[in-house]
């Protein structure tokens, strides 16, 4: 595994070795996408507790600002660049780390970014990570899937270190995928079809809005956490009970079932499909161990789907309503 601190030991990082002050500054990585978002809402929610310091390349986005106006301090690091991270993490106790695949779509290059931030938090003394991994779905079922594999790696490396206390969470399905790459298809006026490949079978889901109240919990008790490796999930929910809720909360449009296959995804030309269809299969399998119960003893208020539904119909109907209004604009 690629390692960084050889470089950190030939730096000084200026942290504070003392006693932890009762208000803990927690540096989040991702704190502008949804996941590490959730994650600053939720300690900015105790200000006693918790100093949020968001990490972000864009300081100036509309986001970006949004954050510190809820009393953030926004901070600017790349993981590809160790001397930001040194000065994003310096003198914090705690760290929320997660690492994005998308953008590059490169497995090796998340795995390297996501070393060099454990590196540098470990250099400034840095006294706890929670760490967004993941099973190896390579390992499991044989077949690569880029993004989760990659979490994976940062999982094993974090392990075999030993530095550092940490708490490694793993997530299942997010319900709002159904905004974005998973959002329902028009067959045709008023017709909508979910293009999840779950072959009648259920499988673990949840919010990201509720992970954020779940790792700040962790944050709270790390004492009781630490070492732990902690599956999240609200319920297991399959094909049938979604099409309920939708058609329970979605008026004047009919939703059905795609019938997708996972194989479908493998022949599907567009970027990551193959990826996509990796982790179906592995949920489909029931190999991704997840913890029901802990999970709503860290979040007692979790939502299901029925009721994030409830709660999020204004930008399904939105979506809905956009894909009728191209469809008319492309018939004219």
């Amino acid at each position: 595994m690629f390692s960084v601190t050889s470089f950190y030991s030939k730096m000084g990082c200026g942290s504070s070795h003392g006693e932890v002050e009762e208000t803990r500054t927690i540096v989040v990585f991702g704190a502008t996408g949804l996941l590490g978002g959730s994650v600053v809402q939720e300690l900015l929610t105790d200000p006693l507790k918790f100093r949020v310091r968001a990490v972000t390349r864009r300081p100036s986005s509309d986001k970006s600002r949004k954050l510190a106006e809820a009393g953030a301090v926004i901070v600017t690091a790349n993981f590809d660049d160790t001397r930001s991270l040194e000065r994003a993490l310096e003198g914090a106790h705690g760290v929320f780390l997660t690492t994005h695949f998308w953008e590059d779509q490169n497995k090796e290059k998340e795995v390297v970014r996501g070393l060099n931030a454990i590196d540098a938090a470990i250099h400034c003394g840095v006294k706890f990570i929670v760490l967004n991994g993941s099973e190896s779905i390579k390992k499991n079922i044989g077949k690569p899937c880029g993004h989760l594999d990659a979490k994976a790696a940062i999982e094993e490396y974090i392990r075999h270190i030993g530095e550092i206390s940490f708490t490694i969470i793993r997530l299942p399905f997010w319900y709002e995928n159904f905004l974005t790459v998973f959002k329902p298809h028009r067959l045709k006026r008023g017709r909508y079809a979910l293009p999840l490949p779950l072959e009648n079978k259920p499988i673990h889901a949840i919010s990201v809005e509720d992970v954020g109240r779940c790792v700040m919990r962790i944050f709270e008790k790390h004492r009781t956490y630490s070492g732990r490796t902690i599956g999240l999930s609200s319920e297991r929910i399959g094909m049938g009970k979604i099409l309920h809720s939708f058609k329970k909360h979605i008026h004047h449009t009919t939703f059905v079932d795609s019938k997708m296959r996972v194989k479908d995804y493998e022949n599907f030309n567009f970027p990551g499909s193959k990826d996509v269809a990796a982790m179906f299969e592995f949920y489909q399998k029931e190999l991704d161990e997840r913890d029901l119960k802990l999970t709503r003893k860290l979040n007692p208020h979790i939502v299901h789907f029925d009721r994030w539904l409830h709660l999020n119909k204004d930008k399904i109907e939105a979506i809905i309503k956009d894909n009728e209004e191209q469809e008319e604009d492309e018939d004219k």
